[in-house]
């Protein structure tokens, strides 16, 4: 019998399996990440991209990424109740009711939504958003912060600057800022 129990470890070892008790048994050893492959970088065409495009074949479908109405208009006039703005290039005029007109470098960025100008205005922020909504008239709403208060009005390109006028006719006039609702007295 004691020969039985001498030979059983000897046994089990034979069998190739790890009999050990867990706290005899060695530290799993963690297997090496596979190295990623080089990314495949196609040979150079040999060709200039201005003679050459780089683009991938196959068909393709514009994607809109701004708003169709208001991506072409560049110069503006809004106005609203206490308030009245224009926009040319990159300058905005701003007057809001009983103050005098103020001067604003802005940036123009086209958006899904409509465009907007941003400047800062006296150390504040300046936004003059035009949105593609009809207003009564007109066909742009606009909405001015600035100073720390938010004005809604309407908004209209502004007429494109006559080139030279022909023999005899008459000079385009200036479009005017749109009508505002008079304030109840």
């Amino acid at each position: 019998m004691r020969a039985a129990l001498l030979a059983a470890p000897l046994a089990l070892a034979a069998c190739g399996d790890d009999m050990r008790m867990p706290w005899d048994q060695p530290e799993p050893v963690a297997a090496a990440p596979a190295e990623p492959a080089p990314p495949h970088i196609p040979e150079p065409t040999g060709g200039s991209p201005t003679q050459q495009p780089l683009e991938i074949p196959g068909p393709t479908a514009k994607v809109a990424t701004a708003e169709a109405r208001t991506l072409a208009v560049t110069d503006l006039v809004a106005g609203g109740e206490g308030w009245a703005a224009s926009v040319s290039g990159s300058t905005a005029r701003f007057q809001p009711e009983g103050a005098a007109a103020r001067q604003v470098e802005v940036r123009r960025i086209p958006w899904s939504g409509g465009v907007e100008y941003i400047g800062t205005l006296g150390g504040q922020p300046f936004v003059l958003r035009i949105q593609s909504a009809d207003c009564g008239k007109q066909k742009l709403s606009a909405l001015v912060r600035a100073g720390g208060q938010t004005y809604n009005g309407c908004a209209a390109p502004a007429a494109p600057a006559a080139a030279a006028p022909a023999a005899g006719a008459q000079p385009a006039k200036a479009a005017a800022t749109p009508a505002a609702p008079k304030p109840a007295a």
